[in-house]
């Protein structure tokens, strides 16, 4: 019963559902790390404040951090498959509309107003003269 090597690891693939399953949850991912990363450098280039950085890091894991007692409960209750879809589209959804405001502008001129009153590099950028 001992196999060795590789065809041991990835047995698990040869079954159709846990191949979807898996390279669903790659894309999925790599899409939340992009998005992470997306928002951290957008945040840190508006801003120039390492500690605006950091309290983005902090707050984007509170969610996760006060839904996850209520969340485990409700999973056991509700259809996995369409929470997983729903959860994917919602977070899908949120990408995208990271990406329109930020490639259409909108972002970098409210996030230069918005942040004028909490850091002092932010006050010098969002002068008139610099939108």
């Amino acid at each position: 019963m001992n196999e060795g090597g590789f065809s041991f690891m990835v047995r698990a693939l040869r079954h159709r559902n846990y191949r979807l399953f898996f390279s669903g949850q790659t894309v999925s991912l790599i899409g939340t790390w992009m998005t992470r990363i997306a928002t951290s450098w957008l945040v840190y280039r508006l801003t120039g404040s390492a500690l605006l950085l950091g309290l983005v890091g902090f707050a984007g894991q509170i969610p996760s951090f006060l839904m996850a007692p209520l969340a485990g409960v409700l999973v056991d209750r509700w259809d996995r498959h369409r929470l997983l879809v729903v959860t994917q589209v919602l977070a899908m959804a949120q990408s995208a509309a990271l990406a329109v405001l930020a490639l259409t502008g909108v972002i970098n001129r409210w996030g230069r107003a918005g942040a004028s009153p909490w850091t002092p590099r932010a006050i010098s950028r969002s002068s008139p003269r610099s939108f």
